[in-house]
């Protein structure tokens, strides 16, 4: 996998994983990730995973990484409820794990491209600019880490995690769905270009514009 994918990557995508039926006949959260990671797996798919992993346990208190992969993940709010895990940090450290498991099987040493290295920091002003335009649309400790991503982990990955956290939002507040205005599409979809990504990563929100 390298910049050019057409699909969303790293965490994001891992949050993908709990859907309607989360547990993905998985006894435990990390075995339903390991799961997904097969053999056939791109090795940058999983170094991708590992690496906003890493940027959120070192970066961001435990509270705050909650509340991001609960915003981020469908019925995310009873995902810390099972009796399992504790907080985002925990289950942080749990994904690494499982990331070092898969790497460990093989035996060629990989690295992450020169793009899926590039972390937006020029972009930074940007992406906070983007995060406050839904200030009042996302809860409000959800905006203060999302913009805590921007600085203590990187604008790449805080902009991924606010483009998962729309529709989880606005799902959430069915029949009263909230929906991206024309304007506010076209300010994600200029940072998805400016971010290199693939077609579907902003697009996949496009169906929240309000026609």
């Amino acid at each position: 996998m390298d910049r050019s994918t057409e699909f969303t990557f790293g965490i994001p995508w891992v949050t993908s994983f709990f859907h309607q039926d989360w547990k993905l006949d998985a006894s435990t959260e990390a075995k339903a990730v390991a799961g997904e990671f097969v053999e056939e797996l791109d090795p940058e798919a999983v170094l991708l995973v590992r690496r906003d992993a890493r940027l959120l346990h070192e970066g961001l208190p435990a509270g705050q990484i909650t509340v991001l992969w609960e915003g981020c993940v469908e019925g995310g709010e009873y995902f810390f409820h099972r009796g399992r895990l504790t907080d985002g940090a925990e289950w942080m450290r749990q994904v690494i794990e499982v990331c070092d498991a898969w790497l460990a099987r093989r035996r060629d040493t990989v690295t992450l491209s020169e793009a899926d290295r590039y972390e937006g920091r020029e972009l930074t002003g940007q992406v906070r600019s983007a995060i406050e335009l839904f200030d009042g649309w996302l809860r409000r400790e959800m905006i203060e880490a999302l913009t805590e991503c921007v600085g203590r982990c990187t604008p790449d990955l805080a902009f991924r995690l606010l483009l998962r956290a729309l529709p989880r939002r606005s799902a959430a507040l069915s029949p009263h769905y909230l929906y991206l205005s024309k304007e506010q599409y076209a300010r994600l979809a200029s940072l998805g270009q400016e971010f290199r990504y693939g077609e579907y990563v902003v697009s996949d929100v496009t169906y929240l514009v309000d026609a």
